[in-house]
Formats: structure tokens, sequence, C-alpha cells
């Protein structure tokens, strides 16, 4: 499905160094109420993001299995695995998505580490 590439590249784009520093975009890419439950188990808002896109970042994420789900008209759950480089760690990621006023934002995202990658 269409709906399901954009929403693969929204992904893909959202860990892109050069858009992680853009507050523009990650303006516009996350609900306003986001929340994210990191893989270091830190609860991270909207407001964190941007507050770290001065952070300079040095990981790369590749990222593979995207699987998706319609959960209605207007939202999308995302499952998928990344691996961060340089520690080469494994997680198991989703997301929702929620389509409001003709563009996608991310509600919510869950990075669960996977242990024999430590």
């Amino acid at each position: 499905m269409e709906i399901f590439r954009e929403i693969e590249n929204l992904e893909r784009e959202l860990v892109d160094p050069k858009i992680r520093k853009d507050i523009g975009r990650i303006q516009e890419r996350l609900f306003d109420e986001f929340v994210e439950f990191g893989s270091s188990g830190r609860v991270i808002l909207k407001s964190d993001v941007i507050a770290d896109a001065n952070q300079s970042r040095m990981s790369t994420y590749q990222l593979s299995d995207f699987r998706f789900k319609l959960l209605g008209d207007s939202h999308i759950l995302v499952t998928y695995s990344s691996v961060v480089s340089p520690s080469q760690q494994v997680a198991l990621r989703s997301s929702i998505w929620i389509s409001e006023n003709g563009r996608w934002q991310m509600l919510h995202h869950q990075a669960t580490v996977v242990p024999d990658s430590i």
C-alpha cells in the first residue's frame, strides 16, 4: 500500500541525523502529545526530542522488517527492527502514526533492546 511506504519513509526520516537536528521538521512529524518509551527505559516527550535536537549524533540506524497494521481510518501501527551503529545494538520498535489535517504524525514510539545484542 502506498500509505505504508509513506510511513516507512517517515520512520527512516526521523532517524536521519540531519533531520534529527531540524526542529521544524521534528515539530511537524511528532504529535503534540507524543510519548516514547526509549530503549534506555526513559520516557521521552516531544519537548525532550526538540531539546535534544542540537546534540550531535554519531549513531546511524539500519531499519528492516517493516510490518503495518491499520487501526482505523487515521491510525497505523508499524513494527520493525533496528541496528544502531557503532554499538550494533538491535532493538524491536513500534510506532503509532495518526493522520490529522491531512498529515501523518507519530503519536507513540517504543524501542525494546534485544538482549543478545548488548
